[in-house]
C-alpha cells in the first residue's frame, strides 16, 4: 500500500513490512509522529487472522501501558478506507541490531545493564494475565533478539513487536518455533515448539552472549544444522578474556542445558545482573554447572587412592611361572589381538568404505549439476523419490548421514530451475503468462524447502510463482495472487519483483492504473530500471481507463454537458499517454496492435466531442442581440 495521507495522519516514510504494513506518520490533530500499522481488507483467512491477533495485540498492549510506561502507548485502531489500523508511540532510535552491526561488540557492563532493562519490563509482560478468547492467559514475547529491542537517549531501552506474534501463538495454537528466529530458541522450544517465559529467558542469555562476544553463541550453514547445534546443549565457544568472571557465570547460568539449571524468572535474572554491576555477589558465581550433556565416567579406583600392591604369594607365584608356559601365552595372546585388529579394520574401514561408494553411486544424479526446467517431468519425480529412499535409510546416522552431503547441490539444482523460469519470464516480451511452467517452478520450490525449511528466499520465491500462477488461471484468481505477492514481498523486502508482480494484477485484472503506478514506483526504489515489458503494461493501464472514460461519456445523458466534457477530456488524456508510451516501443509484444487501438479510441473521443458540441439544448432561444456563434461559449 501506498499513502501519503490515511485519515488524519500524513504518511512520513515507510518503516518496514512483516505481517503489516509499517510507516512513520504524522498525527495531524495532536502534532506527533506515530507508528502507523496497517492491513489492508483481503477476502482471504489469513489476513483476517492478521486482523483479528492485530485487533486482541493492540488491546493487550494499551494495558501493559497502563502498567508499565516503558511499554509502547497504543494511541488508536479500527477500520478506515478498507484498512485495519494501529497508531502507536514513536520511540526514535536504533536497534541493538544496528548498533552491533556498528560496533561489533559492546562493553560487558553495557550489555549487563541492556540485559537487566529487557528482564525488568518482561517481568512485567510475563506477570500480565490476559483474557484471551475466554481464557485467562499469560503474556510473553516471544521473539526477543537485537534486532527487537531499541535504545533510544540516554540509552533508554523498548522492546518492540511483542504484539502479533504472541496473541496468535496463544489464540490460535501455533506454538511452533518458525514464529521466532531460529537463531534464538531454546532447546525446548525446538523440540517441542513450546512457547513459555522460559523461552523468553533463553533468548535473553544468547543476546547478552552476542553482545558481549560480537556474535551468537550457536551458528551453522542451514537451519537443520543449528538446531541439532542448539538441541546437543554443547557449551558454546567461550567469551573474550576481558569479559568479568561474573557475567560469564551469568551466562553460563542462562544456557545451562539442564533447564532446572537456568533462571527461573525474569526477576532473578534482574537481580543476578543487577548484582554484577554493583561488584556484588553473584547467584550464578556461587554455582558450579556440570558440563552439558556430561557422561558419568567410569574409574577403577577413587581418585587419590592407588591400587593395592601384589602380595608376597602371588610375588612368589609369578616368579616360578615357567618360562615356556609365559612364552605360548604370549604368543596366543599375539594371534588374539591381531584376529581381533583385523575384525576391527574389516567394520571400521571396509565396510563403512564400500557403503559410502555404493551411496555415492546411487546419489550422482543429485549432485551432478541438473537442468530441471529442460528435462521431464519424470526426471524430476524419480531424483526427489530417490532423495527421500536414500533419506529413510541413512536416518539412524544422524549427523553422520551421508545424505547432508547431496543436499546442497541438490537444492541449488531446484532453486536454480525455478530461476531460470522467473528470469525467462522478466526478460521475455512474451505477455502471455500460460507461455512460462509455473507448475514447474513451484515444485522444484517446494522440494527445495523440504530440504531446508527456513530458507525464507526460496519461500518468498515460491510466493511468487504462486502468485503468477494464480494470475495464469481462467478466469485469473486476483485476490489469491494479490495475498501472495503480498507474501512474497514480507520474504524479500528488498526485491522490486513482488510490486512488479502486483502491478500487473492491478493493470489486467483490476484496471487500476493507479495502484499500478504505486508499485511500479516502489519497484523502482529498489534499484529495478523499468524495460519494455513494464512501459507497455503501464500503457495498457492507461488505454483500459481511457475505454471505460470512453464508456462514461457515452452513457452520460446529453443533457448533462458539463460531465460529459468531463469524461471525455479524461479519455482523451489518458489516450495521449498511452500513444506517448507505446509509440516508443513499437515492434515489442503487442504494442502496433495495442497503437491501433488507440488510434481507434482516439477517433472515437473525437467524434463524441463533435457531437457535444453540435447538440444544441431543445427550446433553448438565442437573443437576436447574440451572434450564434457564442452560444456554446
Amino acid at each position: 500500500m501506498h499513502f501519503q495521507k490515511f485519515g488524519k495522519y500524513d504518511i512520513v516514510r515507510k518503516l518496514g513490512r512483516s505481517l503489516t504494513d509499517v510507516y512513520l506518520a504524522r498525527d495531524a490533530e495532536t502534532n506527533r509522529h506515530v507508528v502507523l500499522k496497517l492491513v489492508e481488507h483481503l477476502r482471504d483467512d489469513f489476513t483476517q487472522l492478521i486482523i483479528e491477533a492485530e485487533g486482541r495485540g493492540a488491546l493487550i498492549q494499551k494495558q501493559l501501558h497502563d502498567l508499565d510506561p516503558r511499554i509502547l502507548q497504543i494511541y488508536d485502531c479500527g477500520e478506515q478506507d478498507g484498512c485495519f489500523f494501529v497508531a502507536m508511540e514513536y520511540f526514535e532510535g536504533k536497534t541493538l541490531a544496528q548498533i552491533l552491526h556498528e560496533e561489533r561488540r559492546l562493553d560487558p557492563k553495557r550489555a549487563a545493564r541492556y540485559a537487566a532493562e529487557i528482564c525488568s519490563q518482561l517481568k512485567t509482560l510475563h506477570s500480565f494475565v490476559s483474557d484471551v478468547d475466554g481464557r485467562k492467559t499469560a503474556v510473553i514475547h516471544g521473539d526477543i533478539k537485537p534486532a527487537n529491542v531499541q535504545i533510544g537517549a540516554d540509552d533508554e531501552l523498548r522492546l518492540l513487536d511483542f504484539g502479533i506474534a504472541k496473541v496468535i501463538t496463544f489464540t490460535h495454537n501455533l506454538t511452533h518455533h518458525n514464529l521466532g528466529s531460529p537463531s534464538y530458541c531454546s532447546p525446548e522450544r525446538i523440540s517441542k515448539g513450546e512457547v513459555d517465559p522460559h523461552a523468553d529467558l533463553w533468548a535473553v542469555g544468547i543476546s547478552l552472549y552476542e553482545m558481549v562476544s560480537g556474535a551468537p553463541p550457536y551458528q551453522a550453514q542451514n537451519t537443520r544444522k543449528l538446531e541439532n547445534l542448539i538441541q546437543s546443549r554443547r557449551p558454546p565457544r567461550a567469551l573474550p578474556q576481558g569479559c568479568p568472571a561474573s557475567v560469564k557465570a551469568i551466562v553460563a547460568k542462562a544456557l545451562a542445558g539442564d533447564m532446572t539449571r537456568r533462571y527461573q524468572s525474569a526477576e532473578a535474572f534482574e537481580s543476578d545482573l543487577r548484582a554484577s554491576l554493583d561488584g556484588r555477589l553473584t547467584v550464578a558465581a556461587g554455582e558450579h554447572l556440570a558440563p552439558w550433556d556430561a557422561n558419568a565416567t567410569i574409574e577403577r579406583h577413587p581418585a587419590g587412592v592407588d591400587p593395592p600392591a601384589p602380595t608376597a604369594k602371588a610375588r612368589v607365584a609369578l616368579k616360578i611361572r615357567p618360562l615356556a608356559a609365559r612364552r605360548a601365552w604370549n604368543d596366543l595372546t599375539n594371534v588374539a589381538i591381531a584376529l581381533l585388529a583385523g575384525v576391527l579394520v574389516g567394520l571400521l574401514v571396509f565396510i563403512p568404505v564400500g557403503y559410502y561408494y555404493r551411496f555415492w553411486t546411487m546419489s550422482t544424479p543429485l549432485r551432478i549439476q541438473r537442468d530441471y526446467v529442460h528435462e521431464s517431468a519424470q526426471s524430476l519425480s524419480a531424483d526427489w523419490a530417490l532423495y527421500q529412499d536414500l533419506k529413510r535409510r541413512n536416518s539412524l546416522l544422524g549427523e553422520f548421514s551421508p545424505v547432508l552431503g547431496i543436499e546442497r547441490p541438490f537444492h541449488s539444482n531446484l532453486v536454480a530451475a525455478a530461476d531460470n523460469i522467473l528470469d525467462h519470464f522478466r526478460n521475455s516480451s512474451d505477455e502471455q503468462l500460460g507461455d512460462f511452467d509455473w507448475a514447474r517452478a513451484r515444485t522444484c520450490l517446494r522440494y527445495a524447502l523440504e530440504i531446508d525449511p527456513w530458507d525464507s528466499k526460496t519461500r518468498g520465491k515460491l510466493a511468487l510463482c504462486n502468485g503468477y500462477y494464480d494470475l495464469a488461471q481462467n478466469p485469473p484468481k486476483a485476490a489469491q495472487s494479490i495475498s501472495n505477492f503480498r507474501q512474497a514481498e514480507s520474504y524479500l523486502p528488498r526485491s522490486a519483483d513482488p510490486h512488479l508482480g502486483l502491478a500487473r494484477v492491478y493493470v489486467y485484472v483490476s484496471h487500476n492504473i493507479g495502484q499500478a503506478l504505486g508499485e511500479f514506483h516502489q519497484a523502482e526504489q529498489f534499484g529495478y530500471k523499468r524495460g519494455p515489458k513494464e512501459i507497455e503494461e503501464e500503457a495498457d493501464g492507461y488505454l483500459f481507463r481511457a475505454q471505460w472514460e470512453l464508456s462514461r461519456a457515452k452513457r452520460t445523458p446529453a443533457t448533462a454537458r458539463p460531465d460529459k466534457a468531463k469524461w471525455l477530456q479524461m479519455a482523451r488524456d489518458d489516450i495521449e499517454r498511452a500513444r506517448t508510451l507505446y509509440e516508443p516501443i513499437i515492434g515489442f509484444s503487442n504494442v502496433s496492435t495495442n497503437l491501433e487501438q488507440v488510434y481507434e479510441y482516439q477517433s472515437e473521443q473525437i467524434k463524441l466531442q463533435s457531437d457535444s458540441v453540435r447538440y444544441v439544448p431543445a427550446k433553448q432561444h438565442t437573443p437576436r442581440h447574440v451572434s450564434s456563434s457564442r452560444r456554446w461559449q
